[in-house]
């Protein structure tokens, strides 16, 4: 095994070591408290924004709320409706919402999940395993992902150290689906 797989397996143990002390309802907490449920929460926005802004009622309070600033005709409201405000409002009604529902959420799942019965404590403690494992499998795509755009010299140095892995981390590498998005959305834009 090379230094990576190595390198790899501590990674792994350390998750689940994690995992296993903080739980499913702990992790959980953890990860959509603080900035990143901030960072959560616009990320669901970005995704769903496209689907709420189609739908016709969205349409018709937008469309009521640019023309009732537009009627103040004034340097203001033109400011306002170069910079379509209405999509501002959207956004942050969004936001607000999804930060609600996220929060009832997490306190639900974690609710049930801390329920004092020997049986949820075991599934708490193997969910919170494999959601610090998921966690950690993602940093090491964006790890790796992070390698990719800086290029160069340094790219070269990590596909040479990962040749002939066991675990296969060259493959991962090469074919890191982080990849394949940003290739996507790049030439798209």
């Amino acid at each position: 095994m090379l230094l990576a797989d190595w390198i790899a397996v501590a990674v792994l143990a350390v998750a689940l070591l994690l995992g296993l002390i903080a739980g499913f309802a702990g992790g959980l907490r953890f990860f959509t408290g603080g900035i990143f449920g901030i960072i959560i929460s616009i990320i669901v926005c970005y995704f769903l924004y496209g689907v709420v802004s189609d739908w016709s009622f969205v349409n018709d309070l937008l469309v009521k709320l640019k023309d009732s600033v537009s009627a103040g005709n004034n340097v203001f409201t033109d400011f306002l409706i170069n910079i379509h405000f209405e999509v501002i409002v959207l956004c942050i009604v969004m936001f607000i919402v999804i930060q609600i529902l996220r929060i009832i959420i997490v306190k639900i799942i974690a609710g049930v999940m801390e329920i004092n019965n020997p049986v949820f404590k075991v599934i708490n403690k193997l969910l919170g395993m494999a959601l610090m494992v998921a966690v950690a499998f993602m940093l090491g795509l964006i790890v790796f992902q992070i390698i990719y755009w800086v290029g160069g010299e340094s790219a070269q140095q990590v596909t040479d150290a990962f040749e002939n892995s066991v675990l296969k981390l060259d493959w991962l590498y090469e074919n890191n689906p982080l990849r394949s998005m940003v290739d996507y959305f790049a030439s798209v834009i």
